[in-house]
């Protein structure tokens, strides 16, 4: 057998005097070893003869087959260190199977019963009480994998992040000590998804990304606390208008981010959240399904009752993110009526376009409880196709006068974040900067505030080698000592390379 990576006895060296970590006793050692990779682990077994075997007590596995044309010898390997190992409890499993797809077909035989290489090695933990196992792919042409049999009934199980696999509906699951489980790239029909919690009472943390099939998620536990939202995979969804109802008593936090398309998630019951985040992004029918122009409007009247039903749901968080398509959809009927808002943290997570300013106004007229507002700006751009109504009132000039009367009375601390991993250089036309803008009016209008924070969380641009976003917010910070605030106490602080806490 060829093993990966591959050495040679003849590189064994010998101990050197003074090898400190040598002399550290072998749990320690092998606390170490577990730490790596395990290809790395599986190479210090050439350092001497009392560390030729350490490696196959290690009870970490982390794997991941790095060059397509290597794929046969990693296979191999993983074979190898999996039948060696003499752990008896695997603490963390994780796979990444991104460039396997050639040899998933390559079939293997395991007590007389045919098994795919990855099926093999889950098999292979379970048997070892493994807790935590994490399977990862980047590859999207890479077909759905079947679990294991075995894996429904290990009852070891604490984390579950699997991508890409598929649930045999006929097998019960028993995995009553799974506190956190991450579906990702999946279709999940709603009777799946109810034996999947049915088999997880002990279940925390759900977290659901790039998935398609799912139209009713009912969670009663009281024990499932955060559920979290991401990507919807409108591409292999055949219905005509996907719609996604969560009745969820219990969720304390909730996140529904990035892009969901024309799917409508709706919020039955939420009644215990605390914490919620709205970062992501839909499209009018007319541009998810390529539907007729002339449904545009009565689409987004479907939008914006689904975002005012979103705030009635959600109003008496104490912790509320919103993002830039949120503001913007707020802007497209200027009298649409806002519940009162109770949340004292808000943070505003936009990019930088021309359209958030008067949506933002808008949902900040709605929170007068708000004691700390954080504005994290961004210029990566919105994968966000827009229809011919919607880029109408988005152009259309308002008035913001009539905001005159309002102002902030709990506001305390303000930070603005310019957290952007693209290069801030030439993207600000501060004749038409909206957050100066914005900034300007906090400044005017809250009362108590005691500090407002222009916070550049890098120092040096990795596209244009400068100190793009530190001179974007000592610029914004000089601009606004300049303006007029009511709040004579308050000060203006630019910071670099600080923290978002």
């Amino acid at each position: 057998m060829e093993l990966w990576p591959p050495f040679s006895k003849k590189r064994r060296s010998k101990r050197v005097k003074n090898d400190s970590i040598s002399e550290l006793p072998d749990a320690l050692i092998l606390q170490i070893l577990s730490l790596l990779p395990t290809k790395d682990a599986f190479t210090t077994s050439i350092l001497s003869k009392r560390w030729q075997y350490l490696w196959r007590s290690v009870y970490n596995f982390f794997i991941q087959c790095e060059d397509k044309s290597q794929t046969k010898n990693f296979i191999s390997f993983v074979n190898y260190a999996l039948d060696k190992s003499t752990c008896s409890k695997i603490i963390n499993f994780h796979l990444d199977f991104t460039h396997l797809s050639k040899y998933e077909s390559q079939l293997k035989f395991v007590d007389d019963e045919l098994l795919f290489p990855i099926s093999r090695w889950l098999s292979a933990a379970v048997k070892r009480n493994v807790e935590n196992v994490v399977l990862l792919s980047d590859s999207y042409d890479y077909e759905s994998i079947d679990l294991p049999d075995t894996i429904y009934k290990c009852s070891t199980l604490i984390t579950l992040d699997l991508t890409r696999c598929t649930f045999n509906d006929e097998f019960s699951i028993d995995w009553k000590f799974l506190k956190t489980l991450k579906l990702n790239d999946l279709k999940l029909q709603d009777d799946i998804i109810v034996k999947i919690l049915s088999g997880c009472p002990a279940l925390e943390n759900l977290e659901i990304s790039e998935f398609y099939g799912l139209s009713h998620l009912e969670i009663n536990s009281s024990n499932l606390k955060r559920l979290k939202f991401e990507d919807y995979s409108s591409y292999y969804d055949e219905s005509d208008h996907p719609s996604l109802d969560i009745v969820a008593p219990n969720i304390q936090h909730l996140e529904i981010s990035e892009d969901m398309y024309d799917l409508k998630c709706r919020l039955i019951n939420v009644s215990s959240v605390v914490s919620a985040k709205l970062n992501f992004q839909m499209s009018c029918t007319s541009i998810a399904k390529g539907a007729s122009s002339a449904t545009c409007p009565n689409e987004h009247q479907v939008i914006r009752k689904l975002v005012q039903d979103y705030l009635h749901k959600l109003s008496n968080t104490t912790e509320l993110t919103i993002g830039t398509w949120y503001t913007e959809v707020l802007m497209q009927f200027e009298e649409m009526s806002l519940p009162e808002l109770k949340c004292k943290c808000l943070t505003l997570d936009l990019r930088i376009t021309k359209f958030y300013f008067y949506g933002a106004i808008i949902l900040l007229k709605a929170s007068p409880h708000v004691e700390s507002l954080n504005i994290t700006m961004t210029t990566t751009l919105m994968d966000h196709r827009r229809c011919a109504f919607e880029l109408g009132y988005l152009a259309k000039e308002r008035d913001i006068y009539f905001l005159s009367s309002f102002g902030f009375p709990n506001l305390k601390n303000v930070k603005v974040f310019s957290s952007s991993k693209m290069c801030l250089k030439g993207n600000i036309e501060w004749d038409n900067d909206d957050l100066l803008k914005l900034s300007e009016f906090i400044l005017m209008k809250a009362t108590v505030l005691e500090k407002f924070t222009i916070i550049s969380k890098r120092k040096t641009c990795k596209i244009c080698s400068m100190k793009c976003a530190s001179r974007y917010s000592l610029r914004l910070a000089e601009k606004l000592a300049g303006c007029s605030r009511s709040s004579t106490t308050s000060v203006i602080i630019c910071q670099e390379g600080a923290s978002h806490d």
